[in-house]
Order: structure tokens, then C-alpha cells, then sequence
């Protein structure tokens, strides 16, 4: 019975500690130009501006698309808005990139 309530308290302590770690994603925003999008490796490269939350200046960015229908009918030369999460200056997953009509 001990080894049963030991079990359930780490299990439990587990769950705890994977929701809070969900929590502290946040999620970010970027517009600009699609400058490439490679739908076989899930990347897209977009010339976006700032995004003043994280210190990143304007720059050309390579996201990884987070899931195949992400990059469904996005192509080079759209304007796109841009839903991301980020650990690092460096990689970002795209959940969403939006078409703005212009």
C-alpha cells in the first residue's frame, strides 16, 4: 500500500511540474513578406519586423512550421502575420502564419 501512495505522489508531482512548464509558454506575433517556403522540411522564411516583446530587431527569420497545415497555401510574396513560440534568439515554431489581405 506505501509503494501504491508513493507511486500516485510521484505521478502526481510529475503532472504538476509538466502543467507549469506549459504554462510559461508564451506566444508571440511577427508580420512581414514570405521570402521562401520549404513545405518539405516544414520551414518558412519570412522578412518580418520587430518584435519589440523579445529584443529582436527586423530581420529575414526561418520558422518551423508546428504541424503540416501550417504552410497550407502560403507562398512566396504573401504578406503573412505569424503566431510563434520561442525558447531562443535562434528557432521559433510557426503554429500559425495568416495571409493578410492588402
Amino acid at each position: 500500500m506505501k509503494n501504491t501512495f508513493v507511486r500516485f505522489a510521484a505521478v502526481a508531482a510529475l503532472s504538476l511540474a509538466a502543467l507549469s512548464a506549459q504554462a510559461d509558454v508564451n506566444t508571440y506575433s511577427a508580420h512581414g513578406s514570405v521570402v521562401s517556403v520549404d513545405a518539405a522540411n516544414q520551414k518558412v522564411t519570412v522578412k518580418q519586423n520587430a518584435v519589440s516583446e523579445l529584443g529582436w530587431p527586423a530581420r529575414t527569420f526561418t520558422y518551423t512550421a508546428d504541424g503540416s497545415n501550417v504552410l497550407k497555401g502560403i507562398s512566396v510574396g504573401q504578406t503573412v502575420d505569424v503566431q510563434f513560440t520561442t525558447s531562443n534568439a535562434f528557432n521559433a515554431d510557426a503554429h500559425f502564419v495568416t495571409p493578410v489581405s492588402q
